[in-house]
């Protein structure tokens, strides 16, 4: 199957590699030209615009970090929709706005193609070694074409008939954990400035109910000084202002969220955008050692 990708980061990079690896043949194109130049090494064809890669393609594939830059790959004058075959499918897998997902699936729709919001739930881990989570909203007709390709990046897909119902759930496992690293970073500063071993409190955790496996990876990546982005605090800051967006529209109270975002906020000011979202807690550390 010729099948575009469109976003090679952190994660996009090893979701396209899956993909290439199958013998698909790939139309790639990314912001920086330079992220493409090992998998057209490996064959894949660069395309100078999204709908170079759209025009190629039966099916095109998208993980990008912000609902602008969707917005203007999909819709913009050399976007993905003004490259489309009728009939093919574009699967975005980018954390967005159930605003800008429900506007994608309608104008899709107009112009005789498929628009599918499949965001992942998972880490650059699980994302090289096909065993991410996958919520899939849109048509059932376009889903069936696309499964295996899914299967490809994930070990477990939920279905949804609208893409913004895919979209509302992605938002709010992120907002999961943006609540649960928070949490986590306030027990490990108390501990540390109450003289409890850090190690030892994630060790009492890990025998309880209380456990779940982010606190053991993040835990002890925090402890070790480890903030090698796996998923860039900036990205967090974002989709915990998107939530509460959409919290808003639908009149949902999250005032946990609201907390959260207050304290990556405050980790933004502190130029930490690019490092790893569990790098809030040296928000937390700072204001330890000022009192």
């Amino acid at each position: 199957m010729n099948i575009g990708f469109i976003g090679l980061g952190l994660m996009g990079a090893p979701m396209a590699n899956r993909l290439l690896g199958r013998g698909h043949a790939l139309f790639v194109y990314n912001r920086t030209k330079t992220k493409a130049d090992s998998f057209m090494a490996h064959g894949a064809r660069w395309c100078e615009t999204p709908a170079e890669a759209a025009r190629n393609a039966d099916v095109i594939f998208s993980m990008l970090s912000a609902p602008p830059i969707l917005e203007k790959i999909a819709l913009g004058q050399d976007g993905v929709l003004n490259g489309m075959k009728p009939d093919s499918i574009h699967v975005d897998c980018s954390t967005v706005s159930p605003v800008l997902t429900r506007r994608l699936e309608n104008e899709y729709r107009e112009r005789q193609s498929f628009f599918l919001h499949a965001p992942v739930l998972g880490s650059v881990p699980n994302a090289a070694d096909g065993s991410l989570l996958l919520f899939v909203g849109g048509e059932e007709r376009a889903f069936q074409r696309v499964e295996p390709l899914l299967r490809v990046i994930g070990s477990r897909t939920w279905r949804f008939e609208r893409a913004e119902e895919a979209t509302h759930v992605k938002l709010l496992c992120n907002f999961f954990i943006g609540a649960m690293i928070t949490t986590l970073s306030q027990a490990l500063v108390y501990a540390e400035r109450n003289h409890i071993n850090p190690k030892l409190f994630l060790e009492i955790l890990s025998h309880s109910s209380l456990n779940a496996p982010m606190y053991q990876t993040k835990g002890a990546s925090i402890i070790d000084n480890n903030f090698t982005p796996r998923f860039f605090l900036e990205h967090m800051f974002k989709d915990l202002s998107l939530i509460l967006e959409s919290a808003n529209a639908s009149g949902s109270p999250l005032p946990v969220a609201e907390l959260a975002k207050n304290l990556f906020a405050k980790a933004m000011e502190a130029g930490l955008a690019k490092e790893d979202y569990s790098a809030v807690v040296k928000v937390l550390r700072t204001t330890s050692q000022a009192q």
